[in-house]
C-alpha cells in the first residue's frame, strides 16, 4: 500500500513537472508573437548591393561624417599605415576624402544630443569630422590614430571594381526590403527570431532603457532585428550560407556562457575576478563583430553597416557589462540562457 501510495505521487509531481514546463513553452511562444507583432513597421529598409575586396588595413569601421553642407553621411573609413580614408560606400575605388595623419591634431569635439562621441583630425587646411554611433568606439580610434601619426603617408589600398547591379536585380532587392515592413516580412521574422531569441531582446530592451532611455533601447532592438532580417535574406537569396555565421557563432556563445558563470557566482567572486571576466567578454564579443562585419560588408550599405558598429559598440562594452552586473538585472542573465 505504502509502495503503492510513493507511485502515485510520483506519478503526480511528473505531470505537474510536465504541465509546468508546457505552460513555460506556450508562455515563450506568446511572448515572442507579442514581441514580433508590435515591432514598428519600418523594420527594414531596401538596400544595394557592395562588394569590397579584402586588403589588408589596420583598422576600419563606419562613422558619420560631417560633410561641407553641415550634413552627416555614413562612410566607410579605413587606416592604412599614416593615413585616414573615407569612401561613400565600400564598394568605391577612390576615396571620397583623405587626411596624412604625421603632424595632424587629433582630439575628441563636445558632442549634442544628436551626435554625442566625435572625432576630429585636422591637418594643415584639411579636417575631417566623423561621429560615432557608440562612446566605446571613440578611445580605441583615437589611441591608434595618433600611434599611426609617427608614419609617413600611405596611398589608399586598391580595390577591385564589381559590376554594378542590374535593373531588374535592384527592382528584386527593393521589393525584397519593402516585404519586411508587411505581413509577410513579420512572418519572416518569425522564423528569423525564435522564442530564446525573443526573451533575449526584450530582457535587453528593458536594461537598455533603464540604464540609458528608451529611445537608445529602441534604436538597439530595431538594429539587431533589421540586421538579422537583412541576414536572412541575403541566406535565402543564396548570397550567403548559414555555415558563413558559424564561424561568429563560438565566440558569441563562449561569451554568453562566461556571462552566466559570473551571474551563476556573484557573491562569491572577488570583484577583480569579474572585471577580467567582463573584459574576456567584451574581446569575444568584438570577435564575433569582426566576423559579421566581413560576411555583410559586401552586401549592405554604409547605413547598415553603421549599425553593426553602433549596436556592438554599445553593449559589447565591459564598463557597460559591469554596470549593468551591479545592478542585478537577472532577467537578463535568463535572456542569455536561452541562447
Amino acid at each position: 500500500r505504502v509502495r503503492g501510495t510513493v507511485m502515485s505521487e510520483t506519478k503526480k509531481t511528473k505531470k505537474t513537472d510536465e504541465n509546468t514546463e508546457k505552460k513555460q513553452k506556450t508562455k515563450k511562444r506568446e511572448n515572442k508573437d507579442k514581441f514580433v507583432e508590435d515591432l514598428p513597421e519600418e523594420i527594414s529598409n531596401s538596400e544595394e548591393e557592395e562588394k569590397e575586396s579584402e586588403v589588408k588595413v589596420e583598422q576600419v569601421g563606419y562613422l558619420e561624417v560631417k560633410r561641407k553642407d553641415g550634413k552627416w553621411k555614413p562612410h566607410f573609413c579605413i587606416l592604412i599605415g599614416g593615413s585616414f580614408y573615407w569612401y561613400k560606400s565600400n564598394q568605391d575605388i577612390q576615396p571620397d576624402g583623405g587626411i596624412n595623419l604625421k603632424g595632424s591634431k587629433i582630439k575628441k569635439l563636445d558632442g549634442d544630443s544628436k551626435k554625442k562621441w566625435i572625432l576630429e583630425i585636422s591637418n594643415g587646411d584639411k579636417t575631417f569630422v566623423g561621429a560615432f554611433g557608440a562612446a566605446q568606439e571613440l578611445d580605441p580610434w583615437i589611441n591608434v590614430l595618433t600611434k599611426n601619426s609617427k608614419f609617413e603617408s600611405t596611398p589608399p589600398p586598391e580595390k577591385e571594381k564589381g559590376k554594378k547591379q542590374g535593373r531588374m536585380e535592384a527592382a528584386k532587392k527593393k521589393i525584397a526590403g519593402k516585404a519586411s515592413t508587411t505581413g509577410i516580412g513579420k512572418s519572416v521574422i518569425k522564423k528569423v527570431i525564435n522564442d530564446e531569441t525573443a526573451a533575449l531582446l526584450i530582457s535587453i530592451r528593458k536594461i537598455v532603457k533603464k540604464e540609458a532611455n528608451a529611445k537608445k533601447a529602441d534604436e538597439l532592438e530595431k538594429n539587431i532585428i533589421k540586421l538579422a532580417v537583412k541576414a536572412y535574406l541575403l541566406i535565402d537569396r543564396n548570397k550567403l550560407k548559414g555555415d558563413d555565421f558559424l564561424i561568429a557563432d563560438g565566440p558569441l556563445r563562449a561569451a554568453f556562457e562566461l556571462l552566466i558563470k559570473c551571474f551563476n557566482g556573484r557573491g562569491r567572486v572577488e570583484p577583480k575576478i569579474l572585471s577580467d571576466a567582463f573584459k574576456r567578454v567584451e574581446g569575444m564579443l568584438k570577435k564575433a563583430e569582426t566576423v559579421i562585419t566581413n560576411l555583410l560588408a559586401p552586401h549592405l550599405t554604409p547605413k547598415n553597416m553603421f549599425r553593426i558598429s553602433s549596436t556592438f559598440g554599445y553593449l559589447a562594452n565591459a564598463e557597460f557589462l559591469e554596470k549593468v552586473f551591479k545592478g542585478n538585472y537577472q532577467k537578463f542573465y535568463v535572456g542569455f540562457r536561452f541562447v
